[in-house]
C-alpha cells in the first residue's frame, strides 16, 4: 500500500502532466485527462485509443455541452477502477462520479463548459488559463478519488511517464493526431 505522501505527490504529478498536456496546446482537455490517467496509471488503452476516446468531449462536448475536462475524469475514473481489476464495481464508481460532480460544482458553480468560460469568452488566452485550471482541478479531484479506492496504483504508477519532456510529447502527438 502506498504511503500518502506518494500519494500525494503521484496527485500532483497527474495534475502537472495533464495540464502540461493541455498547455502544449496539442491536447484539450478530456484528451489530457484520459491520456495522462492512461498511460501514467496503466489504464490498459494505446494512446491513441485514449485520445480518441477523449476527443469527442472537447470544448463542451463538441458545442455548449458538459465540461469536457469534468467528463474525461469521470472516463478516466471508470477506466482505472476497472483497469486490471477482473471487476467493475458500479455502484463504487458512481459514487466517486458523483463526488467529483459535487466538488466540481462546489468550486466553478456549473457544469456548462459555456457557462465556465462566458467571462473569458473575449480574451483567447484567458481563457485557454482557465480551462487549464479547470482541466489541472478535474484531474487532481479525479486522481484522489482514484487512489482512495485503488492505492495499489500508486506504485504502479509510471514515473519516469511524469518526467518526460513536452518535445518529446508533441512528437508523439504528431503521429497520433496530424493537422
Amino acid at each position: 500500500m502506498a504511503a500518502k505522501n506518494e500519494i500525494d505527490e503521484l496527485v500532483s504529478c497527474l495534475r502537472q502532466k495533464t495540464e502540461a498536456c493541455y498547455k502544449n496546446r496539442r491536447m484539450c482537455c478530456s484528451e489530457a485527462i484520459l491520456y495522462t490517467f492512461n498511460h501514467g496509471l496503466s489504464g490498459g488503452l494505446s494512446d491513441e485509443t485514449a485520445l480518441k476516446l477523449g476527443s469527442g468531449l472537447c470544448g463542451g462536448m463538441g458545442a455548449d455541452g458538459g465540461c469536457g475536462a469534468l467528463n474525461g475524469a469521470i472516463m478516466a475514473i471508470g477506466l482505472l477502477f476497472t483497469a486490471n481489476s477482473g471487476g467493475r464495481p458500479k455502484k463504487k464508481i458512481r459514487a466517486a462520479a458523483a463526488e467529483l460532480r459535487e466538488k466540481f460544482r462546489e468550486k466553478f458553480q456549473s457544469e456548462s463548459c459555456q457557462t465556465l468560460l462566458e467571462p473569458y469568452k473575449d480574451n483567447r488566452q484567458a481563457r485557454r488559463r482557465h480551462c487549464q485550471q479547470i482541466t489541472g482541478f478535474s484531474a487532481e479531484m479525479a486522481a484522489r478519488l482514484i487512489l482512495q479506492y485503488r492505492p495499489q496504483l500508486a506504485t504502479a504508477a509510471k514515473r519516469d511517464f511524469f518526467q518526460v519532456r513536452a518535445a518529446k510529447l508533441s512528437g508523439l502527438l504528431k503521429k497520433f493526431l496530424p493537422f
